[in-house]
């Protein structure tokens, strides 16, 4: 069976298609990414918006279309933040509904880190019951996790994603006295998260998602010459990563867009989302951090294949 996971996130829409396999694995096929940002309406005014909610309902079709195109014969579609959190949400749901036959599950943010971290933890090479500190960063939510493969795990799930916190800097470049006064609400936040989830301190640590992957990439480059073109395994440490925030943000973000690893879509929001991976490495005593290419999609299309763990069978719609 080649299926598609669908997650319709804060920043970007971003589709999977893969193919099962034996023994409840999955090998990629295609991935496709639209950039649309509803988490900084909904962080304003709280709600989309009749446009935006317009622009998103034409961008699933095309997106669905594509795992059509592909070869996909069932998908299932995800919402995280700006969709948990906007008041017309359920318009755009219905809408989607309506016109495409396919029922978005809006999940919670536990459930968004848990899903990831089964992704993360897919793609990696573990010991039997070794467990990792798992970082998501999205546009509107950040996700910790820590567990492994059993289904064992621990989540917090936090409202300081990096476009949500983006405008806490308004400066381009970011003035110091920003940088530092929201690396102290940030530490406060972890702080009261990192009690419910002790005993992980100092664990291998593994990152995805666009913001955290371009931060690592812009660290490994300015200490090597050239950025990596593939992520996963590669390890990035902390002075690495301190030394390629003190570089992007001491330019403005069209100077930014001209460093090694960064996406030229997410540049103005990695001074904010710099601060969250560096507050953690403060809080969680972390030295290094791997990179993951897999993450929430990937364990979206584990959890409906394998013995359900977030996510119903019935999730799975037709294409």
């Amino acid at each position: 069976m080649r299926l598609a996971a669908l997650d319709l996130g804060s920043n970007s829409f971003h589709l999977l298609v893969a193919d099962e396999l034996p023994g409840g694995r999955i090998r990629r096929v295609t991935t496709e990414k639209v950039t649309l940002r509803l988490g900084e309406p909904v962080s304003r005014t709280g709600e989309l918006g009749s446009q935006l909610r317009k622009r998103a309902l034409a961008t699933v079709g095309e997106m669905l279309d594509h795992a059509r195109d592909a070869g996909a014969k069932q998908v299932v579609v995800v919402a995280t933040d700006a969709l948990r959190n906007a008041s017309d949400s359920q318009k755009l749901r219905d809408r989607i509904e309506g016109d495409h036959g396919v029922r978005v599950r809006v999940l919670s943010g536990e459930d968004e880190g848990a899903l990831s971290l089964h992704g993360m933890a897919a793609a990696l090479t573990l010991d039997d019951g070794e467990k990792v500190l798992g970082l998501d960063m999205g546009g509107g939510s950040y996700e910790i996790g820590y567990g492994g493969r059993e289904g064992d795990v621990r989540v917090a799930s936090l409202p300081i994603g990096a476009a949500k916190l983006a405008d806490r800097l308004p400066g381009d470049p970011p003035r110091l006295r920003d940088r530092v006064r929201l690396y102290d609400e940030v530490m406060e936040v972890l702080a009261s998260a990192a009690q419910g989830l002790p005993g992980v301190k100092g664990s291998r640590a593994v990152g995805t998602a666009g913001t955290i992957r371009d931060l690592g990439r812009t660290g490994l480059a300015l200490a090597s010459g050239s950025a990596p073109v593939k992520v996963r395994g590669l390890v990035v440490t902390r002075d690495q990563l301190e030394r390629g925030y003190a570089r992007l943000v001491s330019v403005p973000t069209l100077e930014r867009m001209d460093l090694p690893g960064l996406g030229l879509k997410r540049a103005d929001l990695l001074p904010a989302g710099g601060i969250v991976l560096l507050a953690t490495m403060e809080i969680f005593d972390l030295e290094r951090m791997e990179l993951c290419d897999w993450g929430l999609r990937e364990g979206v299309l584990l959890d409906v294949l394998g013995p359900q763990q977030v996510l119903s069978e019935a999730l799975r719609a037709p294409l």
